[in-house]
């Protein structure tokens, strides 16, 4: 049984607040589609983010809609869930996945639950903090892990960051040995990178259809993955001819103007205007615009110039600077212990997990479900 593993799509952000990088989202997405139906797929699984927003202006919805409509029409299922970009909090919304489902496009597991193929069991979880999926995956994964043996192959599907792969500490929302037992393939969403991990568990992140980040640029490609669960393999398919992303970095006072000449021609022989990202590393002056710097925006759709100061005297103010925990706690020195735990989970956790994390505390100090 061949199954495609697509995530992270994103459709609907113009990146830069530009349209062209909402078009090559739709691009990315549609070349995904088609590459996926040549690939003689028995199913697709999206592991989340498939919007940029629970709320997708009509023109996102539409070539979405169009998209899921062509695998339909080749008779392939599709399993979603939704991740932190494209799940609701406010009660009575349904995430835009929803209205998909009720056209007949897909099959939406929200926010838990479990769906069945024949010989294939499949659980999933949508997007959670890590303070909520503790509590609900020890009523949850027992059951889920008891119906994937029953079943000769078994999908786990999850939007959450595993500790393994994120670089700071305090960002995942669970660990490896929190995944239930017995699945044939663990599929995950959230994290952007093209992760493949065979040693303890058959498992994969699909990575992205399109970059966010020139970081993303730099260390993964763009793609999804097809799992055969007979074989337990993976083949990475990547996406091609689309937007360039290209990164350079630059030192203050080293041949400033013949780098971004030598930059131009690098941009001017992609296919299409790339996106141009310099990190600047200055020690007295900061960058300031230039005839060559003109001449490079004019072959680029968008120069970005990321300046950093290296000089002595900033790295030793660097060197001196506290944890975030520290300054929140210091701050908040004459208040009481539940006000600086509370301002520290606040400070060192993403933006997108503050409205749960104050969920739970008002209903930890209350004892009331809060609902809004």
């Amino acid at each position: 049984m061949k199954i495609a593993h697509i995530s992270d799509s994103h459709l609907g952000y113009a990146q830069y607040n530009l349209i062209e990088r909402k078009a090559d989202f739709f691009k990315a997405f549609e070349q995904a589609i088609d590459r996926i139906i040549e690939s003689n797929v028995d199913l697709v699984i999206h592991t989340g983010d498939l919007f940029e927003s629970p709320q997708p202006d009509m023109t996102s919805l539409s070539k979405a809609i169009k998209q899921f409509k062509k695998l339909k029409e080749k008779r392939i299922p599709v399993v979603a869930i939704t991740g932190n970009h494209d799940r609701t909090l406010r009660k009575g919304k349904i995430p835009p996945q929803k209205i998909l489902e009720d056209l007949g496009l897909l099959q939406l597991i929200s926010p838990y639950g479990e769906k069945v193929f024949g010989d294939l069991y499949i659980a999933g979880i949508q997007f959670m903090p890590g303070s909520h999926l503790k509590e609900l995956s020890k009523k949850i994964f027992p059951e889920f892990s008891e119906n994937a043996v029953k079943h000769r192959f078994s999908i786990f599907m999850f939007h959450q960051g595993i500790d393994t792969y994120l670089p700071y500490e305090g960002a995942a929302e669970m660990s490896m040995s929190d995944l239930p037992e017995g699945f044939t393939y663990y599929a995950g969403g959230h994290i952007h990178n093209f992760i493949h991990e065979t040693k303890s568990y058959f498992f994969s992140y699909a990575g992205v259809t399109e970059f966010r980040t020139v970081k993303e640029a730099e260390s993964t490609s763009r793609g999804f993955n097809i799992i055969d669960l007979e074989k337990k393999s993976l083949e990475r398919i990547k996406l091609e001819n689309l937007r360039d992303f290209l990164s350079f970095t630059i030192e203050e006072g080293k041949d400033e103007n013949v780098k971004l000449e030598e930059i131009t021609e690098k941009a001017s022989e992609c296919p299409i205007p790339p996106i141009v990202v310099i990190k600047y590393l200055y020690t007295e002056k900061p960058f300031s615009e230039t005839t060559a710097i003109k001449r490079l925006k004019e072959k680029a759709l968008i120069v970005r110039v990321l300046q950093k100061n290296i000089s002595e005297k900033e790295t030793e103010k660097l060197k001196k600077t506290t944890s975030i925990e520290e300054i929140v706690r210091n701050y908040f020195k004459d208040q009481r212990k539940f006000v600086q735990d509370l301002s520290v989970e606040l400070a060192t956790s993403s933006t997108e997990h503050t409205a749960e994390i104050l969920l739970k505390f008002l209903e930890e100090k209350t004892g009331l479900k809060i609902t809004f």
